[in-house]
């Protein structure tokens, strides 16, 4: 060692010889203060100073460092946070100098030490990372209690030049991201996890626009992003919500709504370039061609035993609408109704005309409507297609083959004629009665034929088209008796088709009579005929009210 007026110089073999300042340095003073070579060491650099501040490292591992913000500090360089300062920041030029001392004992039994904008702590279990307090993460970390909030320590540096010019910072319980379009905002728990899951900002999700809001329903919390939210329940984890899924659970309600929170992220890729995603309370469905439509409940049960999308029902087309303790959903290949008696498929029939403005002839908002259609005229063979109405809309009950007049339709507006002439007419007509040997359980109004039984055929009587009874069968009139109990039954069970009587109209002389639904499937002289099940099954489900449509296809349909 060798003394001068303005300090010392200090060689040894291994540091070197090196200068310490007393009265034109700044390290110097603080040196000899702190205990010189006794408690800090030989100097193993010389002082170095720039604008900011000066500094100095001695042989015991210390910087005594000096700057106008924080006066004289001290740096452990063989510390933890020196040792950051120095490997992760670029020392003092690029983290500035300290502006405090290092202090331990924190949380955790951790350090921490202020350098210029710049906060380096450590914990066993973290590491040592730097805070930018300055900095829109820095700011947030701090709202967060820092180190002693929830997020805990830092477990990365920051890291910029993201997406969108972005940032981000892992900390123990968390990561705080930032976008100069959305601010910093912080992602925890099942948040991150959701949010990660879709890729964190890179993916759908972007950005958060808001930290977490939690004390929501069945103590769930929700957070928005931008392009999507992220959702957790202690039931259900954390997942998110995105597009025209997400737009939809909004609409009915989002968490609070008879969904309930997300069980999984979507999953698309499915048929026809569609999406689906799992709620507590049911399944949002998305395809291009249907947009994004909920299916819950006993619609949801009896659509997943189909196969879902995958059946012949394909993407639901509405959400369901129910009515009296009915409910109905359309699909893209039919419908699903549920009653409480459980849910029952229907495919896309006829049926479906009476939805959509296709039939030509009104159903007068009947309970059900039976269409018999004929592909032609001079055709006695037709199909048979009941439909029932369940909460507003109709479905399919079932379909079979019928018969019709022997020489076919009359055309739209043209009377069937008399009997013999074996035409059926063309038209809607109501249901208000039906006839046979015994009641199978209709609600109709119901006649219980007897030998007596007669159907007036003869026009210009006053029982033209209406029933009487005789013990006489005279000229046209039909003797009803007879059909029901011979061979071939066809009057066993019926019901009457309003056709040319009322309420559906005055009775015209001689333009029609005795149009009935009935037994015997064959042709006709102007009735419908079906097999037996057809008849009894339609007279056990009647109301008085229901009706036929019946004609030629192109008569019946745009």
């Amino acid at each position: 060692m060798e003394t001068f007026v303005g300090g010392e110089i200090h060689y040894t073999p291994s540091t070197g010889a090196h200068a310490v300042l007393f009265t034109s340095g700044r390290t110097g003073p603080r040196w000899a203060a702190t205990g010189g070579l006794a408690a800090v060491g030989y100097p193993v650099t010389d002082e170095r100073c720039t604008a900011g501040g000066c500094s100095q490292r001695f042989s015991s591992g210390i910087d005594l460092t000096w700057s106008r913000v924080g006066g004289h500090q001290q740096v452990w360089t063989r510390g933890a946070v020196g040792g950051a300062l120095y490997n992760r920041y670029g020392g003092y030029a690029a983290a500035g100098y300290p502006s405090s001392a290092e202090v331990c004992g924190t949380r955790d039994n951790g350090c921490a030490q202020e350098f210029g904008g710049l906060r380096i702590l450590w914990s066993a279990s973290s590491g040592a990372f730097g805070v930018w307090t300055p900095g829109a993460i820095g700011g947030a970390y701090s709202r967060t209690g820092a180190e002693n909030g929830w997020l805990g320590y830092p477990t990365s540096r920051e890291t910029c030049g993201l997406r969108s010019a972005g940032c981000k910072q892992t900390f123990q319980r968390g990561v705080i991201s930032w976008s100069a379009a959305t601010g910093a905002h912080v992602s925890r728990g099942g948040m991150l996890a959701a949010w990660a899951a879709r890729g964190a900002e890179n993916g759908v999700l972007g950005y958060p626009l808001d930290n977490e809001v939690c004390g929501q329903l069945s103590g769930g919390c929700v957070q928005k992003y931008q392009g999507g939210s992220t959702y957790w329940s202690p039931a259900t984890g954390g997942h998110s919500t995105n597009g025209d899924i997400r737009a939809r659970h909004e609409n009915l309600g989002a968490h609070t709504g008879y969904l309930g929170y997300p069980l999984e992220a979507e999953v698309c890729g499915q048929r026809n370039g569609g999406c689906y995603q799992w709620f507590q309370g049911g399944v949002i469905f998305w395809s291009p061609a249907t947009g994004s439509q909920p299916v819950r409940g006993g619609m949801r049960a009896k659509y997943e035993s189909m196969g879902l999308h995958l059946s012949y029902l394909g993407y639901p087309q509405t959400p369901e609408r129910c009515e009296g303790g009915e409910c109905v959903q359309p699909f893209q290949g039919g419908y699903i109704s549920w009653k409480s008696s459980g849910g029952r498929d229907h495919r896309h029939t006829t049926c479906t005309t009476l939805n959509d403005g296709r039939s030509r002839y009104p159903t007068g908002g009947a309970k059900r409507v039976l269409l018999t259609i004929a592909g032609g005229y001079g055709q006695s063979s037709a199909s048979a297609v009941y439909c029932q109405k369940v909460a507003g809309t109709y479905v399919t009950d079932w379909t079979t083959d019928a018969r019709v007049g022997s020489s076919g339709f009359r055309r739209p507006g043209v009377p069937s004629g008399p009997t013999r002439f074996n035409y059926s007419p063309t038209g809607s007509y109501s249901v208000t009665e039906a006839f046979g040997l015994g009641n199978p359980g209709t609600a109709l109004p119901y006649r219980t034929l007897n030998p007596r039984s007669r159907w007036g055929g003869n026009p210009y009587t006053a029982t033209y088209n209406k029933y009487f009874e005789s013990s006489a069968w005279t000229g046209y009139d039909e003797d009803m008796w007879y059909f029901a109990t011979r061979a071939t039954h066809d009057y066993r069970q019926g019901a009457v088709i309003n056709y040319n009587r009322p309420p559906d109209s005055a009775i015209v002389q001689d333009a029609g009579f005795a149009i009935f639904l009935h037994e015997n499937k064959a042709p006709t002289a102007g009735c419908i005929a079906l097999d037996d099940w057809a008849v009894e099954d339609y007279l056990r489900k009647s109301t008085p009210g229901d009706r036929i449509i019946m004609g030629v296809a192109s008569d019946l349909f745009r």
